[in-house]
């Protein structure tokens, strides 16, 4: 048995809203899946490696018998950056809400960001100072 291509999959009210923000940040969409009209219910997407899904959480439920959590912060993305300032500011000119500006952490060693995107996941911008 082989295990391979994770994903994280976050459950959007509007999956193409969704998948325009994560595009802005770099991500590049590999797949979708439209329902019975033409918007999309799923959308794969990638970045570096990592697999990002954005699904609807109706019709999970009703495929998968799965009961999606849609509120709250149920899960955290985190994007390193050689910029974490530009990343944050990118992120909120793509509409995103701001939750903490950079700031350093980790006695200056990182310097952190957070947003959130349209459906309430945070974004975590981590860009590394010093070694």
């Amino acid at each position: 048995m082989k295990i391979f291509n994770p994903q994280v999959i976050l459950f959007a009210a509007d999956v193409a809203r969704a998948a325009r923000f994560y595009a802005s940040l770099g991500f590049v969409e590999e797949s979708r899946v439209t329902g019975a009209g033409t918007a999309p219910v799923k959308i794969e997407m990638s970045l570096g490696g990592f697999n990002l899904g954005l699904a609807l959480p109706g019709p999970a439920a009703e495929a998968h018998g799965l009961t999606p959590v849609t509120a709250g912060h149920r899960a955290c993305l985190t994007l390193w950056t050689d910029d974490t300032a530009a990343a944050y500011a990118a992120a909120l000119d793509a509409g995103a809400r701001g939750l903490q500006g950079p700031h350093p952490f980790l006695d200056g060693i990182l310097s952190v960001a957070f947003v959130e995107d349209f459906d309430g996941h945070p974004v975590q911008f981590v860009e590394r100072l010093a070694p």
